[in-house]
């Protein structure tokens, strides 16, 4: 399942995997993500494994257009696998994702340690 809540250092964390997903497998895991973070008692820390994947415009634009929304109920936010073109698309989400920006991390633990640091 692309969308799952994990622990790490005793806290929850939702983990969003797109590794492997088509266009329309990232559009649903994006509305699933979007879906559990509303849903949580309290604001998320998230972390998006977006190695390999492949972000068309239909689903940066549902990304932009729910970034916002998101960020009222979202702490932290890590994102491993966002190199090259994906690095420049982050900088342009961060932009509308304010108050709350996605960093970016070269490997799963050096996110987990990000979202887990008090």
């Amino acid at each position: 399942m692309p969308v799952s809540w994990v622990e790490h250092r005793g806290k929850s964390i939702l983990y969003v995997d797109y590794r492997g997903l088509g266009s329309t497998e990232c559009l649903v895991t994006l509305r699933d993500q979007a879906a559990a973070i509303a849903a949580a008692p309290e604001p998320v820390l998230t972390l998006v494994d977006a190695r390999g994947a492949r972000f068309d415009s239909q689903f940066m634009d549902a990304a932009k257009a729910l970034g916002p929304q998101n960020s009222t109920r979202t702490r932290k936010r890590a994102i491993v696998g966002a190199e090259g073109l994906k690095g420049l698309l982050l900088g342009f989400f961060n932009v509308v994702a304010t108050p709350v920006p996605m960093m970016p991390f070269k490997t799963v633990d050096e996110a987990l340690a990000y979202l887990t640091e008090p």
